[in-house]
């Protein structure tokens, strides 16, 4: 699912100068007569009294929508082309909710410049379309788990996997996980249990509608169906945002128009990059994750592996016994706890044994937290299945706008 996009649009060249100073600005109308709420930075009298204006800034705003409302700003000047910069959660838009939703990025640009002409169509005339360019996009794909306390339990679970340039970041709440610096100019990735979040915005917009948020009582109208708040139960998100940068790297444009025409030619866009993105992260839990029940069936996955068998093509129990004892060790301490321990070469020998007798880094990372419980076998139970992504009594929503400005 295309979550969000976040847009910015050059204003045409033809009302673009630089000043004495190397700054833009705009010239040849007064930016007041946008209709436009600008705060100004200096205020001052005249020997007359008259008071007087200077520095404007338009701080980020929020435009209405049929349902949620839609970020907006518009820099004007400074040591940045001007442009305006536009962003919403297009499911949101288009249906009240984002629990599941379209991948078409034209319908949900169509939807985000069709309320920005509404609220100020004399801005719109001032912008070159022809330039506007995607500085990222949210794609979310789900899971769906059997309840919300084995959802729960892998998401605990993912809390502890990193692998690669690929880390967990230091940012934890309750309900979410997230990988990636928040400065990453290529990618972040943020994971987490969307019932949770559902009943949270779903309490929040309730208090707004009892007063008399018009746009509220409408995404609560929504959000009330029953249908849609059981689908949300054990639903594990995977949300990965992908940014301009990163985009072009991986050959996609980033011009609007190119990027619609891009998907068109290439209808499962979404999916192929949200999956070169997650990669790294997925990797870390590849391979048979052993249900651990007992040391017997440690031991039994040791001995059935080929690492253990010589080049004579016989079974070492030298070498059962040694893989056997880091198992333990990992066990008893931890991964991290054991590279402490052990230098650096050694350790990495250790863990590719493990792994190749089908252990999974990921299953090794949670080892020591989960050695009194039943560990999940991750790849079993999380399955990102495309076609599963929407319930059978979904109607994809229809845009009120036919085409982009």
């Amino acid at each position: 699912m295309l979550d969000k996009i976040e847009m910015r649009i050059p204003v045409d060249a033809s009302l673009v100068e630089v000043r004495d100073d190397g700054k833009y600005c705009i010239f040849g109308f007064d930016l007041l007569d946008l209709s436009i709420r600008f705060d100004a930075m200096e205020v001052y009298k005249d020997e007359d009294g008259e008071k007087h204006h200077q520095v404007l800034r338009h701080p980020y705003s929020r435009l209405p929508t049929s349902y949620t409302k839609m970020a907006f700003k518009f820099v004007h000047e400074g040591a940045v082309y001007p442009y305006v910069q536009i962003k919403a959660s297009l499911a949101k838009l288009l249906q009240g909710h984002n629990v599941f939703g379209s991948d078409d990025i034209e319908q949900g640009a169509y939807e985000m410049i069709g309320f920005l002409h509404m609220a100020y169509p004399v801005l719109t005339k001032m912008l070159d379309w022809t330039r506007a360019w995607v500085s990222h996009i949210d794609v979310t794909y789900s899971a769906k788990l059997s309840d919300q306390t084995t959802a729960k339990k892998v998401l605990d679970f993912l809390a502890n996997v990193s692998n690669g340039q690929t880390r967990l970041s230091n940012k934890r709440f309750d309900s979410s996980v997230y990988w990636g610096g928040q400065t990453s100019k290529l990618v972040n990735h943020k994971y987490y249990l969307k019932h949770d979040k559902f009943l949270s915005q779903f309490e929040e917009l309730k208090q707004l509608a009892k007063k008399n948020d018009k746009s509220a009582q409408r995404v609560v109208d929504v959000m009330s169906d029953s249908r849609l708040i059981n689908w949300t139960v054990g639903l594990l998100r995977f949300e990965s945002r992908l940014k301009k940068r990163w985009l072009e790297r991986n050959g996609v444009p980033t011009n609007l128009y190119e990027l619609i025409a891009f998907q068109k030619a290439n209808p499962n866009l979404l999916q192929t990059l949200w999956t070169k993105a997650t990669h790294g992260i997925f990797d870390a839990m590849r391979g048979q994750t052993v249900k651990l029940i007992n040391d017997e069936s440690v031991l039994e996955a040791i001995s059935n592996s080929p690492v253990v068998v010589t080049n004579s093509g016989k079974v070492s129990q030298t070498c059962i016994r040694n893989i056997y004892s880091t198992y333990c060790l990992v066990c008893e301490h931890g991964l991290e706890k054991l590279a402490e321990m052990l230098p650096k070469p050694t350790f990495y020998r250790h863990l590719s044994e493990l792994c190749d007798c089908g252990f999974s880094k990921a299953f090794l990372q949670n080892l020591h937290d989960n050695k009194a419980k039943n560990v999940i076998p991750f790849m079993k139970l999380v399955e990102i299945d495309f076609s599963q992504q929407l319930p059978e009594w979904y109607e994809p929503p229809v845009s009120q706008f036919k085409s982009v400005t």
